[in-house]
Order: C-alpha cells, then structure tokens, then sequence
C-alpha cells in the first residue's frame, strides 16, 4: 500500500514539476493546491496536494496524523473559479494509531465525500464535505458512520 501512493506521489509531484503553464487546459483554472486538512483525506489533521487532471476531475494525495491517503473527485460542472461547485469522489486512507490502550491498530479507511468545493481567483481552496465512512480490514462491510472534511489552502 505504501508503495503504491509513493509512486503516486512521485507522479503527480512529476507532473507539476515539469509543466510549462498552470493554467491554460483549464479555462484559466490554478491546477494544483496545497491545503490544510481537517478530517477528510486524513483523518485528524494533515497537508493536501490536490491537482485538477480535467474539466470535471481532480486528483489528491494526503499526509497527515497518523495517516497516509489518496483520493479523487468528480465535479457535476465543469471546474472554474468563483463558484461553488458540487463534488461527489472516494478516498482511500492508511491509518496506523499503534498500540493504544483505548483505540490502536492499523486500518484502510474508505470515505465517499459529497461536497462543495469553492477555488477563489486569487488561489484561496476551499472545500467542506460530508458522506460514509467504512473500515476496509472487515470482511463484510457492517460498520458504517457519517464522516466529514474541511480543507482550506492556496491554488498554484
């Protein structure tokens, strides 16, 4: 699993690194973003690397405590600048909270986000969502809860 979201990681860093121009595909749309995180791709707290692949998809990896995730989003409009745009997506996090007296162990935690996202014309991210929650390690899925995000940063 590590190794997977590192050659992720590497890839989309790639991409960024190489480009010429961020934002001519887009209809003038930053593709990339660096946020803060509140719940969401990471589950307590972490940083958020988001990039836009097209019209109506973006991609994201994130790091946080104690967690490693990856995760996409699908926008019914298509991406732009100052409007609040409606996003449904899934994300796949690692968790490993040790050997905790009251919680602890390692888990793959599935979260399908249903929100809004909002991107400013002067790079401000925003985005807020809500949706299920499940921990993967179980055979049959019966451990369901609501979860939610918050995520603010800076487009690039």
């Amino acid at each position: 699993m590590k190794k997977v979201i590192f050659i992720i990681s590497v890839i989309l860093c790639s991409a960024t690194v190489f480009s010429q121009e961020n934002k001519d595909d887009f209809g003038g749309v930053r593709k990339n973003a660096i946020s803060f995180n509140f719940l969401g791709t990471t589950p307590a707290i972490g940083l958020t690397y988001e990039r836009i692949v097209s019209k109506h998809v973006s991609l994201e990896v994130g790091v946080g405590i104690p967690s490693i995730g990856i995760g996409a989003k699908i926008f019914f409009s298509k991406i732009q600048e100052q409007k609040m745009m409606f996003n449904i997506g899934l994300t796949t996090t690692y968790v490993d909270l040790g050997d905790g007296v009251f919680i602890g162990g390692r888990a793959v935690i599935i979260y399908v986000p249903i929100g809004l996202s909002y991107y400013g014309s002067k790079g401000f991210n925003f985005g807020i969502d809500v949706g299920p929650i499940t921990n993967a390690r179980y055979r049959f899925v019966t451990n369901i809860a609501p979860y939610a995000g918050l995520k603010l940063g800076k487009r690039f």
